[in-house]
């Protein structure tokens, strides 16, 4: 079977297509011409262009069975970016995916999406989830924690601020960072599914701690100091060297839910093991070392 990963030039987007080559045949979209090059060393077919409209995916969607949908993201420079980005390109996958008879659509969305949420990527996220919940195509949300690995804006954002002895809200919130791997082997198992596939799910790292738990792991020590989100997005654009959105910092302050209200389980129904934090933190620290 063929699967399609959109935006997949991110941190998920590398995971799953890594894990995704070794079974099946794997297309790719990114929007950047340098992004391209690691996934085709990966084993993906990579289109490179611009999800914005139906018809600029339905020509590469022939033949799919599953579509994996990544692109969107918290970081945009205005709300209705935000919306464009993530509710506005998920109307037009799922488009091309019936256009196309694509069987089977993937969305990575995040715990707290909600139509009616305070947040703008909350609510674009929640929009977006009724797009594939009503589209008659097979369909899977993960919900999904923060994610880390190497690259990510919450985890590069977080390791850039524990450097600098910052801790972006009140340290209080909760936290369950999960191994971008994780998130890859749930949608493989997704995949992989030969029955219908219809609902949404839940998927946290098994380690649930606090934002300022989470810095003494990192920091080794330090004692951190908070930042609100205004100030956050501040300082961290400077340190990053590339803008980071109040919505990003607010997002970041508001921690993870351990459960939501009507969502199930994806370690559960999908028989995920996940990895430690510890492991998948000396795991990363290996891959930027080279290592493995």
């Amino acid at each position: 079977m063929t699967v399609m990963v959109t935006g997949a030039s991110g941190l998920l987007g590398r995971a799953i297509v890594r894990e995704l080559v070794t079974r099946e045949e794997v297309r790719a979209t990114v929007r950047r011409p340098e992004a391209a090059d690691g996934l085709r060393a990966l084993g993906a077919k990579v289109t490179v262009r611009a999800i914005e409209e139906p018809d600029d995916l339905g020509e590469v969607l022939s033949r799919v069975h599953t579509l994996v949908h990544l692109i969107g993201g918290v970081n945009q420079p205005d709300d209705d970016e935000v919306l464009r980005a993530n509710h506005g390109s998920t109307l037009a996958a799922v488009t091309a995916a019936n256009e196309a008879r694509v069987r089977r659509i993937v969305l990575c969305s995040v715990p707290g999406a909600d139509p009616s949420a305070a947040h703008p990527f909350l609510r674009a996220k929640g929009l977006a989830e009724e797009v594939v919940v009503h589209s008659g195509l097979e369909h899977a949300v993960l919900r999904c924690a923060h994610a880390y690995g190497l690259g990510g804006l919450w985890f590069t954002a977080t390791v850039v601020a524990a450097e600098h002895g910052l801790v972006v809200g009140d340290g209080e919130q909760l936290l369950a960072p999960l191994f971008a791997d994780d998130v890859a082997a749930a949608v493989a198992a997704i995949d992989d599914r030969p029955h219908d596939v219809a609902g949404v799910w839940h998927l946290e790292g098994p380690d649930v701690l606090t934002a300022d738990d989470l810095f003494r792991l990192l920091a080794e020590g330090e004692e951190a100091e908070h930042l609100g989100p205004e100030e956050a997005a501040a300082r961290l654009t400077e340190l990053l060297e590339f803008p980071l959105s109040r919505g990003a910092a607010e997002l970041f302050a508001l921690g993870t839910p351990a459960s939501e209200p009507g969502v199930d389980d994806a370690v559960e129904a999908f028989g995920l093991r996940r990895m430690s934090l510890d492991d998948g933190l000396r795991l990363t620290a290996d891959r930027a070392a080279g290592v493995r």
